[in-house]
């Protein structure tokens, strides 16, 4: 699988994404989820939650290629 590296607004965070915080690179187990005041809450697959503006850029690496599928 591969990566591409993009610059986007938080609230566009998606599952899997991976960004760097606190000079730690976080993996999103969930999209973004809104908040109240223009907020978003993004849960990290380590355990732990970070809430950001919803328009902070923020530069994200997000798997790309083909999905796989299983045939019964």
């Amino acid at each position: 699988m591969t990566h591409t590296t993009i610059l986007i607004p938080a609230r566009e965070i998606r599952r899997g994404d991976e960004f760097d915080l606190h000079r730690h690179t976080r993996t999103a187990a969930y999209d973004a989820v809104k908040t109240t005041h223009g907020s978003i809450r993004v849960a990290f697959t380590n355990g732990g939650e970070a809430y950001l503006p919803a328009d902070h850029e923020i530069r994200v690496s997000r798997p790309t290629g083909e999905a796989l599928c299983a045939i019964a």
